[in-house]
């Protein structure tokens, strides 16, 4: 008898903390409905290890490291929430836009400078202490 051995890929395993924020993440996405919680618990498990079409690539930003007409996305704390805002880097000699002016889920930030991306440079991500890029987000380098 030959005993066969089969390599199994083992998947990334994320903290219970990291779940529970993508599983409210996922929540807040489909509209906050009733009685999905473990749908959502399940979900926010499942981590791709490998990128796909849908992950986006994004740049960490340094100060004075992007370009004029470069969009950065700042995250920060916002009570125990993550919130966020879209800023458009300016020359020099005038300020930055900010988009829309008001804070946001990190979804809606990211729609936002999507839309606003009208070069197709890489958008720049700004986490401020205390704030850990989400693997579910896209790429960060």
């Amino acid at each position: 008898m030959v005993l066969k051995v089969v390599e199994q890929s083992q998947k990334p395993v994320i903290d219970d903390e990291t779940r529970r924020l993508r599983a409210y993440q996922i929540w807040e996405n489909e509209g906050r409905p009733q009685g999905q919680d473990l749908a959502h618990w399940y979900k926010a498990g499942e981590v791709d290890a490998t990128p796909t079409a849908e992950r986006v690539d994004y740049q960490q930003y340094v100060p004075g490291g992007a370009p004029t007409g470069s969009l950065v996305i700042k995250f920060y704390h916002s009570g125990d929430q993550v919130r966020g805002y879209v800023r458009k880097i300016a020359d020099a000699d005038t300020e930055d836009t900010i988009f829309p002016g008001e804070e946001m889920e990190p979804e809606a930030a990211f729609k936002l400078a999507k839309s606003h991306n009208d070069n197709q440079r890489p958008i720049f991500i700004e986490l401020v202490e205390g704030i850990e890029w989400d693997a579910a987000w896209g790429r960060l380098g």
